[in-house]
């Protein structure tokens, strides 16, 4: 009986952990699209810049300043990691420049985790929040210094944290939706990034 409490604790968590975060990202406008571009030979992240006053003003413990100063670099691992599965990729240091490949760098628009401070009570009125990412994504051809793919970027902005707040105990969501965001650029700069196209069998699919 305890091993199965301690089994429905841990799902329920990771679902309450979820549902804190965006359920999903997507591209909002693309105002580049260079056709024709070769696979790069390596992908050099610059981390993204953040305006002073665009980042989440309910984060926990009233240390938005710390959590603004280390979200660029949190934002620039994970995305080393999701863009490594389409060429070598690394995050450069301050003043660090790209040498070949693509360098993908841009602006973060705004930034709210949708956590709110105190504890969840089932009776009490809560004001819905949800997480909420904006972010500007630039990707440049290093060596003809072109640039092949510009676009704009948000957590879906009709998404709901099950009609309540983040609160303390059910997660903070801006590390689920740095990775969400980070995979959906993965997979937008990837040609059939699902392999739907590769046959398995001569039988024709539609």
């Amino acid at each position: 009986m305890k091993t199965s409490f301690a089994v429905f604790a841990v799902v329920g968590a990771a679902l309450l952990f979820a549902a804190c975060s965006g359920t999903g990202v997507r591209v909002t406008q693309t105002q580049v699209a260079v056709p024709c571009v070769q696979p790069p030979k390596a992908i050099y992240i610059r981390p993204f810049c953040i305006a002073p006053g665009m980042f989440d003003r309910c984060t926990p413990s009233g240390n938005a300043p710390i959590r603004a100063a280390l979200a660029p670099r949190e934002f620039a691992d994970d995305l080393q990691e999701e863009l490594a599965k389409i060429a070598p990729a690394r995050v450069l240091k301050p003043g660090e420049t790209a040498p070949l490949g693509w360098l993908v760098e841009g602006e973060f628009g705004r930034i709210e985790s949708g956590y709110s401070p105190g504890w969840w009570s089932p009776l009490g009125n809560s004001v819905t929040r949800r997480s909420l990412l904006c972010l500007h994504v630039r990707v440049t051809e290093v060596r003809s210094h072109r640039v092949i793919y510009e676009f704009d970027m948000e957590t879906n902005p009709k998404a709901e944290v099950m009609g309540r707040d983040c609160k303390p105990g059910t997660g903070y969501p801006l590390p689920f939706d740095f990775r969400n965001t980070a995979e959906v650029i993965g997979l937008t700069l990837t040609p059939d990034p699902f392999k739907y196209g590769v046959r398995t069998s001569p039988v024709h699919r539609y």
